[in-house]
């Protein structure tokens, strides 16, 4: 009947620190069962119930008693980029603190910036009328016969580094091909595998566009699309000896390459192009940090204490020099200020537990809570239950979250008196 699976020697002997101090936990398919075995069956509570809704219960139990009864033991650590920005982790629900972590190791909080923000910036033009920019032209390509690309080439435009229009031939190379390129053309030789497949000879040249620079390739099995990253201005023609058809930046010399091209590439977008940075978040980042340590602050009269210092009608949430933060939730990012560059910076958050399999679990001090939650749940979505059961199991979930959020409080009446024995020193 007992419960450890491991002895002593296994278990302080294990190379899986992960295992260490596991035995504070019970997993939510230990949790089910013992919810199927003790509340479920004739004569009990509950008489029927189906195990994929005690599952789907006993998961809503665990996100809904992550979010304040059970302890928070994630966190990340970061130093802090130039872009003063961190990434909300891939679970995160809420944070709990965020703290910079000093040169002796102990973490100071850093406390929200409540009066900054990091909107959606408009871009707008010389009139002040918003800029919807520019649609990018699209161009779609099919290889239907890849055994007979030989000898075929794609034309794609595009601008140099001096914004000049130049073109690039994508050629599948054959000795019996004839080529004479332009002056302005770029060539870029494609080698295929001795018996291609259609898909096969699009992600060559799939890789041979995204390698150069100037193109977005996606695939489709034998289809790519082609986006351009900067439109050409002006329609250019090099001439019909090469294969190309005036007013188009794009052409194809053989018949086993298909192309559509959508030469909208100069027409006004449909959404409002976003100024990155906003001018409030650039601000906000670009403040130089203070430095009171260059201020002489002498506490013997209020006149005395420079603006930076003074001590009556300060703000507490920004009378501290730790930093501060705001989280930019549309775009899952936490901005920190100037102050925090190359700072290191922890990161305590809450997470709803169901990430993983692993961290499904709950704490025994909250076991008996989880079964209340699981009761209730099935209970009150029940058409034929009495009010008054559902009320019981009810208040009991209540009344057992109550106790499991005492518990996993971890106060100690001898760390307690401590620190009331520090509280009640003299002043002299």
């Amino acid at each position: 009947m007992g419960l450890l699976s491991q002895t002593q020697a296994q278990y302080y002997n294990s190379s899986n620190s992960a295992n260490y101090g596991d035995y504070q936990f019970t997993t939510l398919e230990n949790i089910i069962n013992a919810f199927m075995f003790a509340y479920v069956g004739e004569g009990k509570i509950i008489s029927k119930v189906n195990r994929t809704d005690v599952q789907f219960h006993a998961m809503r139990a665990i996100q809904e008693l992550s979010y304040d009864v059970l302890k928070s033991f994630k966190s990340q650590e970061i130093e802090v980029p130039n872009t003063l920005s961190m990434i909300l982790p891939q679970d995160y629900v809420n944070y709990v603190k965020v703290v910079r972590v000093g040169t002796d190791g102990l973490e100071r909080h850093l406390y929200p910036a409540r009066k900054t923000s990091d909107p959606f910036a408009i871009t707008q033009n010389a009139d002040g009328t918003y800029d919807f920019g520019q649609q990018k032209r699209v161009i779609t390509i099919v290889i239907s016969d890849p055994l007979n690309l030989e000898g075929d080439n794609l034309v794609l435009g595009f601008k140099d580094n001096l914004n000049a229009q130049k073109f690039v031939r994508f050629r599948f190379a054959s000795n019996n091909f004839l080529f004479n390129p332009t002056q302005n053309d770029v060539v870029v030789d494609i080698t295929l595998p001795d018996t291609p497949t259609a898909e096969t000879a699009a992600t060559a040249l799939a890789n041979s566009i995204s390698s150069f620079g100037h193109h977005t390739v996606s695939q489709n099995g034998s289809t790519l699309t082609i986006t351009y990253n900067d439109d050409l201005v002006d329609a250019v023609s090099v001439g019909s000896t090469e294969g190309l058809f005036a007013g188009n930046e794009v052409s194809s010399a053989g018949s086993d390459i298909s192309l559509t091209v959508n030469n909208a590439g100069t027409a006004a977008g449909d959404s409002i192009v976003e100024q990155t940075p906003s001018n409030t978040s650039e601000n906000f980042q670009n403040v130089t940090p203070v430095d009171y340590q260059l201020y002489d602050v002498n506490y013997s009269s209020d006149i005395e204490i420079s603006t930076e210092g003074r001590r009556y009608g300060l703000d507490p949430q920004y009378s501290q020099i730790n930093g501060s933060f705001f989280i930019d939730q549309l775009r899952g990012l936490i901005k920190f200020g100037a102050a925090l560059a190359g700072e290191t910076v922890t990161l305590h958050y809450v997470s709803d537990g169901l990430g993983t399999d692993s961290e499904m679990v709950v704490h025994k001090f909250c076991e008996e809570a989880c079964y209340k939650h699981i009761a209730y749940g099935v209970l009150s979505t029940r058409s034929n239950t009495p009010e008054y059961i559902v009320a019981r199991y009810k208040k009991e979930r209540f009344a057992e979250t109550r106790k499991a959020k005492i518990r996993l409080s971890n106060i100690k009446i001898e760390e307690f008196t401590q620190v009331l024995k520090g509280m009640g020193k003299q002043i002299k």
